[in-house]
């Protein structure tokens, strides 16, 4: 598990920033995650100690200098982009009561929008909301992504 999700985040950064180190400030990194990662002993239902990896990731990332954003989906689903509401929390909370899953194809489409918008400084939770509009405003939604006190 360390392997792939602490090592393999680490070697990927150092590669990217190595080869570009005149450009540092200007480099993105977008990186999938998982929601859970603030719980200290979960489950193995719930994602077991791959959650320790993937939180000393997100760490390692948000430290390393690059800008960044880290993508948080709750529970992955197949099916269509787009056919559900989003929402987006911060420390594992989900967005609203009920939600637990989210199609991989509207990850996606949300990790593509925050490479467009060059987004950075940005870690959230993303899952399906029942009340959100359909098909999401992806530029807002990373809008909201944000904490109160961080630039809009």
């Amino acid at each position: 598990m360390r392997a792939v999700e602490f090592d393999g985040v680490e070697h990927q950064v150092a590669a990217l920033a190595q080869q570009n180190a005149r450009a540092l400030p200007s480099l993105r990194v977008v990186l999938c995650s998982s929601m859970g990662t603030t719980d200290p002993k979960p489950a193995p239902f719930k994602g077991g100690s791959v959650l320790f990896w993937k939180l000393n990731a997100e760490a390692f990332l948000l430290g390393s200098g690059l800008g960044s954003t880290i993508v948080k989906p709750c529970g992955l689903s197949s099916g269509e982009a787009g056919m559900h509401g989003l929402g987006v929390s911060h420390n594992d909370a989900l967005p609203s009561p009920g939600t637990f899953l989210v199609a991989r194809a509207d990850v996606a489409r949300v990790m593509r929008e925050a490479v467009i918008e060059r987004s950075a400084g940005l870690r959230f939770g993303l899952c399906n909301d029942p009340g959100a509009k359909v098909p999401a405003d992806l530029p807002k939604l990373l809008q909201e992504a944000r904490w109160p006190w961080q630039a809009r």
